[in-house]
């Protein structure tokens, strides 16, 4: 009888087999490892209050989450707690009837998380904080490495909001005007101007979106819609209130007159729902559902599954611009988000996934040399983003667009 052997292409079916194996387990890996950290975590908490409540007998707790913790992260820290003061002889009763008194928040900054009790007792009342890490997963092993492509279309000095660019023609959206400029010979050269009015001075951060469909051309801006067309040029703006097309998909909603965020009141097929105020959104379809997201004016990204009635996951760690791709790698949908702004670090974008209710790297971030301060999908396929960089301390800006490419 012979020994059987191993060819090459066996042994990459069989590495690919491992690898797939890996993407679908690590999600719930990850989400086991985070709760038990909770569960550590909180049993040492429940130490630290019994060394400051020693001698009562009973006690009234009770939990409030203001962060971004999962609620099965919550759950296995509250059940440490409990569990650590039963264990110790202390009797869980309602205050009325309980010697003292806990009130336990979990919250968080941008690094860590911060759960602080708010202890009560005949002798006065303390507060005790503990710190928590916050654990990141890491990218999830995939047999094919998304890769991240920047492509700079046009820089000035000068605001742009946002753009819009096909084989000869590209236009760009700025505060009181749109520009139109024609491919020659590689070269873009500005062909006309078309003037924007607006009954009132603009908000500061001025923001604005710009769709063109053939010829005819729509824009955007707080307060202010401006319709016409390229051939032949022409353009009329006037007052409104008109809901903005948030992704190239079908989220549409209503943008704050005097400020730079989406109020949170939807409109289209959404019409009747409303999340919190929000910078930017995206929406796609997962696995047998609508999934959305939304990068919140309060720092925290929100996902939603099905239905806009509630959050499914909250994220932080992210900044205010995000946009969805449809790459065709892996589940065939990526997120691309930016990171959170700050004095010190200069911008990022990296592509993300969402498993389950995690949000997994999945790319390496590009890093930009100024702030990223707007991100469009843009194609009828989706597979292209538009985005804007302001150079740190100069009006010099940059549009430029994103792709991703599935490597090996």
């Amino acid at each position: 009888m012979k020994n059987a052997s191993c060819t090459p292409d066996m042994l990459k079916t069989a590495f690919t087999q491992f690898l797939g194996i890996i993407l679908v387990l690590s999600p719930s890996l990850w989400g086991q490892q985070r709760d038990a950290n909770a569960t550590t975590a909180g049993t040492e908490f429940a130490q630290e209050i019994l060394s400051r409540v020693s001698g009562l007998p009973s006690l009234a707790v009770t939990f409030q989450n203001l962060s971004s913790m999962p609620p099965e992260m919550q759950e296995s820290a509250q059940n440490a707690v409990f569990t650590g003061l039963k264990n110790a002889g202390i009797r869980l009763l309602p205050a009325e009837t309980a010697a003292g008194e806990i009130q336990i928040a979990f919250s968080e900054d941008w690094k860590e998380y911060l759960w602080i009790a708010n202890i009560k007792s005949p002798s006065g009342a303390r507060m005790l904080t503990k710190k928590v890490a916050r654990l990141q997963p890491s990218t999830v092993p995939s047999t094919q490495v998304l890769v991240l492509h920047k492509a700079v279309l046009w820089q000035q000095d000068g605001p742009i909001l946002d753009f819009y660019r096909e084989a000869q023609n590209m236009v760009l959206l700025e505060p009181d005007q749109i520009s139109v400029y024609a491919n020659d010979g590689g070269q873009w050269r500005l062909r006309q101007t078309l003037a924007i009015t607006h009954p009132r001075p603009w908000p500061r951060d001025l923001r604005g979106r710009l769709l063109v469909n053939g010829l005819q051309i729509n824009a955007f801006m707080p307060g202010t819609m401006c319709s016409g067309s390229l051939a032949p040029p022409a353009l009329d703006c006037r007052a409104s209130d008109d809901p903005w097309l948030v992704d190239q998909g079908t989220l549409t909603a209503f943008f704050s007159a005097t400020r730079n965020f989406f109020t949170g009141v939807l409109a289209g097929q959404n019409a009747g729902a409303s999340v919190p105020p929000f910078f930017s959104g995206a929406t796609w379809p997962g696995p047998g559902q609508k999934q959305w997201l939304f990068a919140g004016t309060d720092g925290r990204a929100r996902l939603f599954e099905n239905d806009l009635a509630q959050p499914a996951a909250l994220f932080n760690g992210w900044g205010s611009t995000l946009a969805v791709i449809h790459s065709g790698c892996g589940p065939g949908w990526q997120l691309l988000v930016s990171a959170p702004r700050d004095a010190i670090r200069a911008d990022t974008i990296q592509a993300v996934e969402i498993a389950g209710h995690e949000a997994l790297p999945a790319s390496s971030a590009i890093d930009f040399s100024g702030t990223v301060t707007a991100l469009w999908t843009s194609g009828k396929n989706a597979d292209v983003v538009n985005g804007i960089m302001q150079s740190p301390g100069k009006e010099r800006y940059e549009a430029f667009t994103l792709s991703v490419t599935c490597g090996q």
